[in-house]
């Protein structure tokens, strides 16, 4: 078991194996967009293909097996039962097959905030072209934005859409759970968007009392599961009829009739599946959740990790005392999810010139991400500060 003086000290006791990402040899600061993966997920890429082509037409029965494993990992990770899982490819596929479960016709209305990713808002701000009524609520400030967000439900509603992590600031939207009963009470769905939450806070379904909520999450930031692989765990006793459904949809894919009417539906996370895919990415998952097992790096640990990594930042970031006009932290880290974010007008400047010697980060609008990862030493995150330091002076 990893101590986090283990992960804090150069090398990095994690970096060994990440040698394909050459973590120890560059500043990787796209934590919250995009983790490096785990060696031994190669072995996966390379098991689905040899697996596809030693068996062709009898593939699927381990392909399956290998979606179930991801169901267990994901549910481990916010402490839910597999079958409450549903899978796809990424959540706009999950998003649209909400959608097309909601009662639109009867309850037009749906909210949401600025601050939710285009996977999300771009599809609900389509659906204004086609009458939907769709509130939007400022996340600013994030310490009131349930609160505001709760004061817009009404009979109308059909979902309210929410992120636990907003994913330009980083900023935390606190007391989620608050917005259940006000969705009960009007009889309308609650999505929150957690994929900047699992596997780097504490983030349970079950201790943050969200058993009534749907909610989604992916494997390219935080687990480290590379691309093509997002979940969305599913209320127990939900009875939608998704109308966009694939053939998985449904109790037995090869013997039940996809003509039958009414369409029949499985239960839990069978209502949302969606049809054939490609399963190399649930390969690549099955053995990064073991690798994470095997290491014992829990969310739990995990949480304490990235507390340490984005306190260091700021106190380095803070030290330099730069001039707030030009770049400043807008919040407090213990009020930040995975990631600090600087606001600057030179964001995207900054983040290319960062790249050129090394540093990788990101921006959104006049926000700079840098988000660390369990494999940085803490050596690595004080040269990402002190490279930013030197792009400042150099646009001045």
């Amino acid at each position: 078991m990893y101590t986090l003086e283990d992960l804090s000290r150069s090398p990095n006791a994690l970096a060994v194996d990440y040698r394909h990402s050459h973590v120890d040899k560059r500043v990787m600061l796209t934590g919250h967009s995009h983790q490096a993966s785990p060696d031994c997920s190669l072995q996966g890429q390379t098991e689905a293909w040899m697996w596809a082509a030693h068996h062709v037409e009898a593939r699927w029965d381990e392909a399956l097996e290998k979606t179930w494993a991801v169901r267990e990992g994901f549910g481990e990770l916010i402490h839910c039962a597999p079958e409450r899982i549903a899978l796809a490819s990424s959540v706009h596929d999950l998003v649209v097959r909400f959608l097309s479960a909601l009662p639109l016709s009867k309850r037009p209305k749906l909210i949401t905030t600025d601050g939710e990713h285009p996977s999300i808002n771009r599809q609900l701000y389509r659906l204004i072209e086609q009458g939907v009524e769709v509130v939007t609520v400022p996340m600013d400030p994030a310490a009131t934005v349930v609160e505001r967000v709760a004061a817009q439900i009404d009979d109308s509603t059909a979902a309210v859409f929410i992120s636990s992590v907003f994913f330009e600031t980083g900023h935390v939207a606190v007391e989620l759970d608050t917005l259940v009963p006000s969705c009960q009470k009007y009889g309308c769905q609650l999505f929150v968007d957690a994929y900047q939450s699992v596997n780097v806070l504490s983030f349970s379904v079950r201790d943050y009392n969200l058993e009534r909520a749907f909610v989604v999450g992916g494997g390219t930031k935080y687990c480290q599961l590379g691309d093509g692989i997002a979940f969305m765990h599913v209320p127990e006793g939900y009875k939608g009829r998704p109308v966009v459904t694939g053939w998985f949809g449904t109790f037995d894919t090869l013997e039940d009739n996809p003509a039958a009417q009414p369409i029949s539906y499985g239960d839990d996370h069978q209502l949302f599946d969606g049809s054939s895919y490609d399963p190399t990415s649930h390969y690549r998952a099955v053995h990064t959740f073991d690798y994470f097992r095997s290491k014992k790096l829990t969310p739990e640990f995990l949480h304490d990790v990235n507390h340490h990594q984005l306190h260091l930042l700021e106190k380095e970031f803070r030290a330099f005392d730069f001039d707030p006009k030009l770049i400043r932290l807008t919040n407090d880290v213990e009020y930040l999810g995975g990631f600090i974010s600087l606001e600057t007008p030179k964001a995207k400047k900054l983040s290319e010139m960062l790249r050129d010697v090394g540093i990788h980060t990101d921006w959104r609008k006049n926000w700079l991400r840098m988000g660390p990862a369990p494999y940085l030493s803490d050596e690595q995150l004080l040269d990402g500060i002190a490279g930013l330091e030197e792009m400042v002076r150099r646009l001045i």
